[in-house]
């Protein structure tokens, strides 16, 4: 079902997150996963917290990269220094949410404007090359595949969003790929959201943020596409995820945490095998795996406390 187009705003998109996401609670353990609160946590500050609460993150194995969602302000870090320092500067017009890196470049997706930006890390200054899906819909996060094709979610208009390899170094055109019926979007929620790839891009992983709800994408040598939920137990407030070593890392709001899930091999099936929490963690949105860290944003979206900050969690082994 197509959900109603509505006109948001930054604080609109606050309630909203709140609203799916709830006050955040580390007593609540789901499934058969444990919770474990998590020592040696670094916290890392924006330099400047008056561009919009922040959203994505992505690591390029030297710094990373955090968005903020008011102006698309991008702030660049390194695991050593506790100051995030702003790096390419925000414009009317611009939004950073979904955030990704690949050979050299940095790709975001712009939430409500409907762009997706990708700028060339060499060169930050330069304008970025903008790809457009329209109005009314919530570009929310992407993921890149190994031949450099791009998949964007949107949260309010039942779509998955491609971009070819090509269309991307020429800012050509974008494909609209529907995911209705067979996933459901709620009206005036957020729905698709976090997302990861698999065998170079033939397969996909979202989960809905307003169900919780997981789902495969595959995509067949003819361009069609098949569409079946994986058997887990619902994530409700799922947000950004990563896959790490058969596991799939999902951020919650509500508990605040990483919830790990094991996938079996055909992805039909995830389990839940761990759930990590940590006092630093404010409305969490999204996760990158950076050195021995799991950098976590907290977009804090229902309080929006300044300054803004990422936590960096100790990654550890998590059992099966």
């Amino acid at each position: 079902m197509r959900p109603t187009r509505i006109a948001v705003t930054v604080s609109a998109i606050a309630a909203a997150m709140f609203a799916v996401s709830g006050p955040a609670r580390a007593d609540q353990a789901t499934g058969n996963g444990r919770q474990q609160a998590m020592a040696s946590t670094v916290v890392y500050t924006l330099d400047s917290s008056t561009h919009g609460n922040p959203e994505g993150v992505a690591w390029d194995g030297r710094h990373f990269y955090v968005g903020a969602t008011g102006d698309g302000t991008i702030y660049r870090g390194t695991l050593g220094d506790r100051t995030v320092h702003t790096f390419i500067k925000g414009k009317p017009g611009r939004s950073s949410v979904g955030l990704k890196t690949f050979n050299g470049r940095l790709y975001v997706a712009g939430g409500m404007t409907g762009k997706i930006f990708v700028y060339d890390l060499s060169d930050p200054d330069d304008r970025p090359i903008v790809l457009n899906t329209g109005t009314g819909g919530f570009l929310n996060d992407l993921v890149v595949t190994g031949k450099g094709d791009v998949y964007v979610t949107d949260s309010f208009r039942p779509t998955l969003w491609h971009v070819a390899a090509g269309q991307v170094r020429k800012g050509g055109s974008v494909e609209a790929i529907p995911v209705s019926p067979e996933i459901r979007y709620t009206a005036n929620a957020f729905n698709l959201n976090g997302i990861v790839s698999f065998n170079n891009g033939r397969e996909l992983v979202v989960v809905n943020t307003a169900d919780g709800r997981l789902y495969r994408i595959r995509f067949d040598r003819m361009g069609g596409r098949t569409i079946t939920g994986v058997d887990a137990q619902p994530l409700v407030g799922g947000d950004g995820m990563i896959v790490e070593d058969g596991k799939l890392i999902v951020v919650r709001g509500n508990p605040a945490s990483l919830t790990f899930l094991k996938l079996n091999e055909g992805r039909s099936l995830a389990r839940i095998v761990n759930m990590v929490t940590d006092p630093s963690l404010r409305g969490p949105s999204t996760v990158a795996a950076a050195g021995r860290r799991y950098l976590v944003v907290n977009a804090d979206f229902a309080s929006s406390r300044k300054p803004f900050t990422v936590s960096g969690l100790p990654r550890q082994d998590n059992e099966d």
